[in-house]
């Protein structure tokens, strides 16, 4: 072999072996890769953590005041006077305390309306209730009608009154905190219109009172949605209504917190079977957001039975519609609704149309669990319906708070059931599983209620993390 094709041979075996070292290499460092996250140990670092429960705040409970007439005085058409003032029943349970105060009403010469402040109690919300309730009886307004005092929230809707002739109604906006309240007014109506909007400011410590045709003239179905930014304002409307010159009844109706898609009204009277669209028991929806397919099925409120098919209605998102239960015959029942998307309704009842009637509306019992203590106004012929909202039997306490005897229920899924109670009293229910309460009243030319509301609740526990 000569030295040229030597050396060939010397450079072609030295390329092949590095060639294979850069491939055995080239192996190590891949296995090496592969080998250090299965073989080297992983440490993770949880930052310390811990459950922190809130302590609860004190207890704001705002009553709805005296009853108000509008425009008696011709010369002030727009002047708000007194007519008739409130029997207030407040109480505390043991271990808890209620302090009385005021609010004032500065648009009404005199005019105050009923407060409560409670402290908690061993760092949980106190056990404390206050209702009122009012007669009316004079030329211009007559009837019963009776609310719960209730707790302040930044947001809630009014589902009830009219802007038709005769009508006569109020929103009612107190502010019982520290600092004013900066509140919006947005009205929904039955034709589909854009929303009108308002704004007032509420003074601290005052309650004002807004007449709602202002805003609602000629809207037989307003729905108001009442925001605030500052303080949570309480509001709540006073309806009234005259035919062909006769008061035909008064009511004071809460708000509805929030929409839901899910829930019952309960405590709803039927009494005047009639196709007069104003002699009859009827529901009012509002889908705000989207467009909602609700389904309503009345049950008996002695059992929780259904009564009769359910009823489908459609809703437009923004557009204020109704059901009519005009052909249920005179008894209590509750209107379970369900819907596919979220929604406000009230239940708008009456015991006629002639002089010497009364109407009130009924918005939804929310689902309530463990102790609540709530009060039933002075009125006539009081009752408490309870409903089972759980998926289970369960087994309902009801007692004075004052102390006496209690009462036991024990309902199955689904069922209802309805007890006396006794006027000017405060009472705790008790339930280990989600139950809806409401309280009523029924007499000759008087109707009214209320549902019952949970106590003012703490706010949720929180995990707390370090770092």
């Amino acid at each position: 072999m000569s030295k040229p094709q030597k050396t060939a041979v010397r450079i072609a075996a030295t390329g092949a072996r590095l060639a294979a070292g850069i491939v055995v290499s080239a192996a190590c460092v891949a296995g090496a890769a592969f080998a250090i996250p299965a073989a080297w140990p992983t440490v993770t670092a949880t930052p310390p953590r811990t459950t922190v429960t809130p302590v609860a705040a004190d207890t704001l409970l705002s009553c709805t005041g005296p009853f108000l007439a509008l425009g008696r005085d011709a010369t002030q058409p727009d002047a708000l006077g007194i007519a008739a003032t409130p029997s207030v029943v407040s109480a505390a349970a043991p271990g808890s305390s209620l302090s009385a105060q005021s609010l004032a009403l500065p648009a009404v010469p005199g005019g105050e309306a009923a407060a409560f402040t409670a402290p908690p109690s061993d760092a949980a919300p106190a056990q404390v209730a206050a209702a009122q309730s009012v007669s009316v009886s004079s030329e211009d307004l007559a009837g019963f009608a009776a609310s719960a005092c209730r707790p302040p929230s930044l947001d809630s809707w009014l589902v009830g009154g009219a802007g038709t002739t005769g009508s006569n109604d109020i929103v009612l906006v107190a502010n019982p905190g520290a600092v004013a309240a900066s509140v919006t007014f947005t009205e929904f109506g039955s034709q589909g219109l854009a929303p009108r909007v308002s704004e007032l400011v509420v003074q601290p410590g005052t309650q004002a009172a807004v007449p709602l045709v202002g805003s609602a003239a000629g809207e037989p179905s307003p729905v108001v949605e009442v925001t605030s930014t500052g303080a949570p304002v309480r509001a709540a409307l006073q309806s009234s209504l005259i035919r062909t010159l006769d008061p035909v009844g008064v009511d004071t109706q809460d708000a509805v917190p929030q929409p839901r898609t899910d829930f019952s009204l309960l405590g709803v009277r039927a009494l005047v079977p009639s196709a007069d669209d104003d002699a009859t028991t009827a529901v009012r929806l509002l889908a705000p957001h989207e467009g909602a397919t609700v389904t309503l099925q009345p049950r008996s409120a002695a059992d929780g039975s259904a009564v009769g098919a359910p009823k489908k209605v459609k809703l437009t998102a923004g557009q204020v519609g109704s059901v009519d239960f005009s052909s249920l015959k005179p008894g209590l029942y509750g209107i379970d609704i369900t819907s596919t998307a979220p929604v406000v309704a009230a239940a708008r009842q009456t015991t006629g149309v002639a002089k010497g009637s009364d109407f009130a509306w009924m918005t939804p019992a929310p689902d309530i669990t463990g102790t609540t203590t709530f009060a039933v106004a002075a009125g006539p012929s009081p009752q408490l319906h309870v409903q089972n909202a759980s998926a289970q039997d369960v087994a309902v306490e009801l007692a004075p708070v004052s102390g006496g005897a209690s009462q036991k229920l024990t309902l199955k899924t689904g069922e209802a059931v309805t007890v006396p109670l006794t006027a000017s009293t405060v009472c705790r229910l008790q339930a280990p599983t989600a139950v809806r309460a409401a309280v009523g009243f029924s007499g000759p030319g008087q109707l009214a209620g209320y549902p019952v509301w949970a106590t003012d609740a703490a706010a949720a526990p929180i995990e707390v993390y370090q770092r």
